[in-house]
């Protein structure tokens, strides 16, 4: 039997969209949530699952700033993020909105340009844990997060 262990799936605070740069390990790969609320300043608090509209993950030599990115082109008008076009298709061109965009991040520390054993295994925990991402948001809400197409 193969055991593998994983440090616990702890998200960083809510960081506001227009402000995700200053997140250190941006250039990590990793799972991200997405809150997107006109209720609350979520800015530098704790992740809760109500909050969590988006779950998305990356294993992309550009990191989370890349997904994010492409997330940012597609909100504004662009393409290149499915859970960007459905959030655009139901509030429009993010330039439009009354709502605020936070982000929230799990970064996992591997080089996935390397190729080395180590690095395959860690880019796999990313998507164990977007996966278990989805798990701990239905237990808590249920269903799946109103943007993710699953």
């Amino acid at each position: 039997m193969r055991t593998i262990e994983l440090p616990e799936m702890e998200f960083s605070l809510w960081y506001e969209w227009d402000h995700r740069h200053s997140y250190t390990h941006r250039r990590r790969p990793g799972v991200y949530l997405i809150a997107i609320t006109h209720r609350k300043n979520l800015g530098g608090t704790q992740t809760k699952w109500k909050d969590v509209v988006y779950i998305g993950m990356t294993n992309s030599v550009n990191g989370l700033a890349g997904r994010w990115y492409q997330l940012d082109r597609t909100i504004k008008g662009g393409q290149g993020h499915s859970g960007g076009k459905s959030m655009r298709k139901a509030l429009g061109d993010y330039g439009t909105w009354d709502e605020k965009m936070y982000v929230a991040a799990l970064p996992v520390d591997c080089n996935v340009a390397t190729g080395s054993p180590e690095d395959y295994i860690k880019m796999g925990w990313v998507a164990l844990y977007e996966y278990e991402a989805f798990s701990e948001y239905a237990k808590a809400v249920g269903g799946h997060p109103k943007y993710n197409k699953r």
